[in-house]
């Protein structure tokens, strides 16, 4: 059952999250929960919180497969369920966010407390393991009491500040936990870890359909947080962590940016919301905001349209992948 258990909840979470997406589309445009697309010239009004699917999409895929598994086996779901409470307080955080709006500060600090289910079941020993077949044995509170917490809010927060372009958070995703997924396969990680990257690779090609370019809806703090959360969840759960790392190093420009950038007193938000749009539909950097953002960055050197720039995008995040992948062999 080991075997086909992946596949089945990779179409499971895949199903439900589609299933669902529309119909949550559908609820947040007539309730009036809607963002404007900054990035496109006629400021077109999309549906928000579409991460929403995600979380029910992930959250009954997993649940079913643990007991598909337990039918059979004696697993320890405990890992498992562990992680889908990481998911359900970041998701929690995410919906107030998107609704009332919090700090950056503030997002950064509850994130770190989501991990607390995580740290209460700590699976395994306080250990990271580095290619050539090393480890970097940690002591347990610097592990799980600083470490894990750090961790999960940071990737968290890197992946909610990467946000902003049709198609882009989606497609991290799927490149993410699709390399992290054959990872975890390679270095014969538990079944809860390969169980977590396939519920949430499935999820995010179904959100992706929906929200790459042109977008129809978009998927909110709520998905960002939630999703950003699983990922560090399941790197930990996993044990591997120093690939996991470079797997979402793209995602971390934002967040040393906009620490350097709060810092200096910048107001680095106002103008990652309003580029350059020229007539062709093009987007551009605006003078001054080349270390703002990866995606500022990728304008300053020449103006792209939105779709172009996503790939781009993911196009560097898939780099990463591999050369996270090869080391996993080594």
């Amino acid at each position: 059952m080991e075997t086909f258990l992946p596949g089945i909840t990779v179409l499971l979470s895949f199903a439900i999250t589609f299933y669902t997406l529309p119909r949550v589309m559908k609820k947040m445009r007539d309730k009036g929960i809607v963002g404007v697309d900054v990035n496109k010239r006629d400021k077109r009004k999309i549906p928000e919180m579409g991460g929403i699917a995600v979380v029910l999409g992930f959250s009954i895929s997993v649940v079913v497969a643990v007991g598909i598994e337990k039918l059979s086996s004696s697993m320890d779901a405990s890992f498992v369920l562990s992680v889908l409470g990481v998911l359900l307080i970041a998701a929690l955080i995410g919906v107030v966010d998107d609704i009332a709006g919090l700090s950056q500060k503030v997002k950064a600090i509850l994130v770190a407390f989501a991990a607390m289910p995580l740290v209460l079941v700590h699976p395994g020993a306080p250990t990271i393991s580095l290619p050539f077949g090393l480890s970097l044995p940690l002591p347990f509170y610097i592990y799980w009491i600083f470490l894990v917490p750090l961790g999960i809010t940071g990737v968290a927060n890197a992946l909610n500040m990467s946000a902003g372009y049709n198609g882009l958070e989606s497609g991290e995703v799927i490149v993410m936990s699709t390399f992290l997924l054959i990872i975890a396969v390679i270095k014969k990680s538990s079944l809860s870890a390969i169980l977590i990257f396939s519920s949430l690779l499935g999820a995010s090609f179904a959100l992706y359909y929906f929200n790459r370019y042109p977008a129809r809806t978009f998927i909110g703090d709520v998905g960002t947080l939630s999703m950003g959360a699983v990922i560090g969840a399941g790197v930990i759960v996993g044990h591997i962590e120093f690939y996991g790392v470079i797997v979402i190093l793209p995602a971390f420009f934002e967040l040393f940016s906009t620490v350097y950038h709060n810092r200096k007193g910048v107001d680095r938000k106002s103008a990652c919301m309003n580029p350059i749009i020229l007539e062709d539909g093009r987007l551009k950097a605006p003078e001054g905001t080349k270390w703002y953002t990866l995606p500022y960055f990728l304008l300053t050197k020449k103006p792209m349209g939105e779709k172009e720039l996503v790939n781009r995008m993911l196009s560097i995040y898939a780099l990463c992948g591999m050369l996270a992948l090869l080391l996993s062999f080594l």
